[in-house]
């Protein structure tokens, strides 16, 4: 009985633990079956299946209609499965075969076909006969697979936006570049069944995991109205644009934004290249000149000087001011492109004649700090935010060590380099009310379904003038091409405001004789502007009002017909006649500028305060060696006259490089490099 008793308590145990050990087996067993097995089927599969990769198309980019300017288009590509080739022991042949119908040296393909790996490209994006033809040869571990290459169907126009892609089809440069992630999409695969020796299992599974196309890059940018811009940069580049009699310019650029939202319609550069064949083109032609390159903006800039000048007071368009042909700075004398001046005229035809020696006031009664204030809220000295990578940031010269020469020839638009994009972007927020807003270059990004992952919104940078003196300064622009300088760009029924500007070019040495940067920059209608243009043209021996005036009206008036715009019935049909609609403050009695050169800062304020004038000093020293403006010169009763400070020499408010010499001669002595002051000639009657 006992050893019964024994034998059972022996059996319960030894059940007891078969039992325990089973219940441990079976959690295991559910660990990896539920919580393992996909990782291991995953890892199995991986040991099992080998994929050739099939690459995903890239998405289209297309402009703001939905036309294509980018797309992806199917093409070939050769694969080898290297162990398949090596068992078949023909890779000689299959190298040869190979080799003459892709045109490649029979010991590239057959390092390629037998390397250690488990597939290998032999060539990408053959030819479809090509494919064909290997498909028929049968090889043995030789595969074609779909592939896809990018095609441009408008050839070389918006190259320098769109930018290209690489042979495996990465972005490289422009919205190719900037874009690339959204752009590329999700690769698929084939995967077949393989033993463990490397070799396709016969009749073995297949599974073919399905690509994913990338996005839709939709662009701010309208095709026709790019496709204007190119047209008159081809006819400038073959020397028959209009005034160019012949002569080739070293390179051109035209953009057109709108100036209310940011968005860039147009950024059109010459020379340029077609990205469906990149290879063949210079480097020199890929460059993005109107994103990436710097220039002295000449009178353009001036309308940042005159915004400036009119948000802080120091402008009233009616003032008096007479013009003696020049304009005296620290001994040094700055011409006006017209020889003999322009005489007294209103200050609105100071704009009108683009008169230098109007705005070196203008510039000088805002003073330094407020002048460079002024540069930095219109975003010169920084970058834009442009969608596009190489983008220069342009050069302002230093404050703390700018004179007030520098002042001077700063506010005529030269000594600073600015980019088109920057003189665009800034001279936008005039035509839009005063709002500095960042460049677009993307309207939406899309998925193949059409749902929209990017929406367009407008990127506000900052307010830099308000609205009345941006609504000042957009008539009195009008009056420009009304009855100044920028006639020729005058449009019979259309309210176009605008300014010509003509800029030495800077070479080694100094400025280049006879070789202007020739720009106009504009935007209309006048009264409510739905575009602005700026057209440069580097490299020429004719001024912005004869050459660059003719293609900112060819392109602007082509865009704003094609956008339906229809014409004003009261805008005027010829120039010279009245604006309609413009109506500047009434003029404050005049009063005339006493002489208070060499007497001392009291005595000159108070002599200046007596006559009813405000006053500002600039420098330091125990006498006043300079005034603007000068005595006897007739100026509103409650304007601002700058005084200079010095010693009886005065030469220590100069630049250390400055030397002092004949007022006559129109050089300053800038580094040891003798540079003759811009004449900004811009109008060539």
């Amino acid at each position: 009985m006992v050893q019964y008793i024994k034998t059972r308590k022996r059996i319960l145990l030894l059940f007891g633990l078969c039992s325990l050990f089973l219940l441990i087996l079976i959690i295991r067993l559910a660990f990896v079956q539920l919580r393992d097995g996909p990782f291991l089927k995953d890892l199995a599969d991986a040991e099992h299946y080998r994929g050739v990769p099939v690459a995903a198309k890239r998405g289209n980019i297309e402009d703001c209609n939905g036309n294509i300017l980018a797309m992806s288009v199917s093409a070939q590509t050769v694969y080898a499965i290297p162990a398949e080739v090596r068992k078949s022991k023909r890779q000689d042949e299959i190298a040869a075969g190979l080799a003459a119908i892709l045109d490649m040296e029979q010991g590239q393909v057959l390092q390629k076909i037998t390397k250690r790996t488990s597939v290998e490209y032999v060539k990408k994006k053959v030819s479809a006969e090509a494919a064909a033809e290997i498909t028929g040869k049968n090889f043995p571990g030789i595969g074609i697979i779909e592939d896809s290459t990018r095609f441009y169907p408008n050839g070389s126009l918006a190259a320098h936006i769109l930018g290209f892609t690489g042979i495996d089809s990465q972005g490289l440069e422009g919205i190719e570049y900037s874009r690339d992630e959204e752009l590329t999409g999700t690769s698929g695969s084939i995967l077949t069944e393989y033993g463990a020796n490397g070799i396709k299992i016969p009749g073995g599974q297949h599974e073919f995991i399905q690509p994913v196309q990338g996005n839709t890059v939709k662009l701010t940018i309208d095709k026709n109205i790019q496709a204007f811009a190119e047209r008159e940069l081809a006819k400038l580049m073959a020397g028959q644009g209009v005034n160019m009699e012949g002569k080739v310019p070293k390179n051109a650029s035209i953009l057109v934004m709108e100036p209310s939202t940011g968005r860039m319609l147009a950024i059109a550069s010459a020379p340029t290249y077609d990205p469906n064949n990149y290879q063949a083109s210079n480097a020199s032609t890929r460059r993005n000149i109107a994103i990436q390159n710097g220039y002295e903006p000449g009178s353009t800039f001036k309308i940042i000087t005159l915004a400036a000048a009119i948000e802080e007071g120091d402008y009233n368009p009616k003032e008096s001011f007479t013009d003696p042909g020049y304009a005296t700075i620290l001994n040094k004398k700055i011409r006006c492109w017209k020889a003999g001046g322009h005489g007294t005229q209103t200050m609105v035809e100071v704009v009108e004649n683009s008169c230098n020696p109007g705005f070196i006031m203008l510039g000088q009664r805002l003073g330094m700090d407020k002048f460079y204030q002024y540069l930095t809220a219109f975003g010169f000295g920084q970058k834009t935010g442009i969608e596009m990578s190489g983008e220069a940031k342009g050069i302002l010269a230093k404050k703390k060590k700018a004179t007030a020469l520098d002042l001077a020839t700063m506010s005529i638009g030269q000594t600073n380099n600015v980019t088109p994009i920057q003189l665009l972007t800034a001279v936008s927020a005039v035509a839009n009310g005063g709002t500095l807003l960042e460049p677009q270059l993307v309207q939406e990004i899309t998925l193949q379904t059409g749902q929209v992952v990017v929406p367009f919104a407008n990127k506000t940078v900052r307010r830099v003038i308000s609205e009345d003196t941006a609504k000042l300064e957009r008539e009195i622009l009008e009056s420009v091409v009304t009855n100044g300088t920028g006639r020729r760009t005058f449009l019979p029924g259309y309210r176009v405001a605008g300014k010509t500007g003509t800029a030495q070019k800077v070479g080694s040495g100094g400025y280049i004789q006879g070789e202007y940067v020739a720009s106009f920059i504009g935007f209309a209608p006048a009264d409510n502007p739905r575009l602005a243009i700026l057209v440069v043209i580097d490299g020429v021996p004719f001024y912005g009002g004869v050459v660059a005036a003719p293609v900112f009206s060819s392109v602007m008036l082509d865009s704003l017909k094609y956008l339906g715009i229809q014409p004003d019935l009261n805008a005027p049909l010829t120039p010279g006649e009245p604006l309609y609609g413009v109506e500047f403050p009434a003029v404050k009695e005049a009063a005339t500028v006493p002489s208070v050169l060499g007497y001392s800062p009291a005595e000159a304020q108070n002599a200046l305060k007596k006559q009813g004038f405000n006053v500002k000093v600039e420098g330091s020293g125990a006498v006043v060696i300079d005034q603007i403006p000068h005595g006897d010169a007739e100026i509103e009763k409650g304007s601002t006259v700058l005084l200079y400070l010095g010693t009886e020499t005065g030469k220590e408010t100069l630049a250390p490089w400055l030397e002092v010499s004949d007022p006559d001669v129109e050089a300053i002595e800038n580094l040891g490099e003798r540079i003759p002051i811009s004449l900004n000639p811009d109008l060539a009657e």
